[in-house]
């Protein structure tokens, strides 16, 4: 008897318990909402799928503010793009440009217009980013509080960096990417990952351009940034750009070494395309360096390295398609049956008018002979 009082007592505390977290976030202050957000932020590449459930959940709830909305969707379209879902990603940023002109909020308007041009530049539509990049540099030079937008404006910089250099412009992106790191250094501290992503990058600009002196020094400096952070895949990146400069310069066995620790760098990393540009950079030096055996080990894990790239790629696109089938045919149910639904509001419609047009025939035609009867009548009464 008293096992069963427990449960009950323990059954009625967890529905308490239920009644109260409920109630705690449905409470949530707009502040507390945007800390949720901001904190959900920095997980996205470790659990994307709470964070668009999260995101989602604080959208579709229409009792929050829409500048809360607003940012719960850009939540939801950075966790897709960890992902590599672009198409989901651009889906729900391009809602929450919709939802911005109900927004009067110069500052979030600004970081809506930053991530869209990033997302786009990320899917290689490239006129698409800049014309979103100009809007944000434009917007964020309008701005009155510099230090609120600078580092909107330096991701800006950088990202017309990226794409130039993409356009084999080496000379226009190392221009931008000068700016975007002033940008950066000017704000302060913790941009360290940022700095050495826009280092590494202008690294290899330097490179294309064959100024290898002032590409070692970009590499070095992204070396030691992305040391600060413990960022080892930024570390391998800059560290096999380095060795690229080295092999330039003949300097094989240097080249060899800072690869085999950009290796061991990335090990946990997991991250193919740099594995892969590692053991390409290793096969060819020991090439040139005569070593035979090491060449034919790396060689091969180059080859099964990119066959697990195409076959990643291929996967991909496998399952974009089925995605994109699957959204048509969603899309075709909804026009069926917004088809259907309208074909069947007209019948009614008509069956009313009709009946009406019935319903009133009758009554004038009752109201007719009423009025023949009184005709008669009158004429049976006159003398």
């Amino acid at each position: 008897m008293m096992g069963i009082k427990k449960w009950i007592f323990g059954f009625c505390m967890l529905v308490l318990f239920g009644m109260l977290q409920g109630y705690t976030q449905n409470s949530l202050s707009d502040k507390d909402l945007e800390d949720l957000i901001a904190l959900k932020t920095n997980q996205v590449y470790e659990d994307p799928e709470s964070c668009i459930q999260f995101g989602l959940e604080v959208y579709e709830d229409k009792s929050n503010d829409m500048d809360i909305r607003v940012k719960a969707l850009a939540l939801v379209s950075l966790a897709y793009s960890s992902k590599r879902d672009y198409q989901k990603a651009l889906e729900y940023i391009s809602l929450a440009n919709e939802l911005m002109e109900q927004v009067d909020n110069s500052l979030l308007a600004i970081e809506i217009l930053s991530k869209t041009g990033i997302l786009y530049q990320q899917m290689n539509i490239y006129d698409k980013s800049i014309e979103f990049l100009d809007k944000t540099e434009k917007a964020c030079l309008a701005y009155p509080n510099r230090d609120s937008v600078r580092t909107f404006l330096a991701k800006t910089y950088i990202v017309k960096g990226f794409i130039y250099r993409e356009n084999l412009s080496c000379d226009i992106a190392l221009n931008f990417f000068e700016k975007g790191i002033k940008e950066y250094e000017a704000k302060g501290l913790f941009y360290e990952t940022n700095l050495s992503i826009a280092y590494y990058n202008k690294g290899n600009c330097y490179a294309t351009l064959s100024q290898y002196e002032e590409a070692k020094e970009s590499y070095n400096k992204s070396i030691e940034l992305a040391k600060v952070k413990g960022a080892n895949s930024l570390v391998s990146f800059a560290q096999k750009g380095l060795a690229e400069v080295y092999a330039q310069e003949e300097r094989y066995q240097e080249a060899v070494d800072l690869l085999q620790n950009a290796l061991s760098q990335s090990k946990d990393v997991g991250d193919l395309v740099l594995n892969q540009g590692i053991y390409q950079g290793l096969f060819e030096n020991y090439l040139a360096l005569d070593n035979w055996e090491q060449y034919q080990v790396y060689y091969t894990h180059f080859l099964a390295t990119k066959d697990e790239i195409q076959l990643s790629e291929r996967n991909s696109i496998s399952d974009a398609i089925q995605e994109n089938d699957r959204l048509k045919d969603v899309q075709i149910d909804n026009i069926q049956s917004r088809f259907s639904f309208n074909i069947k509001v007209i019948l009614v419609a008509g069956i009313m008018l009709l009946g009406g047009i019935v319903f009133m025939e009758i009554k004038d035609k009752n109201r007719i002979k009423a009025l023949k009867r009184q005709v008669e009548n009158l004429q049976k009464t006159k003398p």
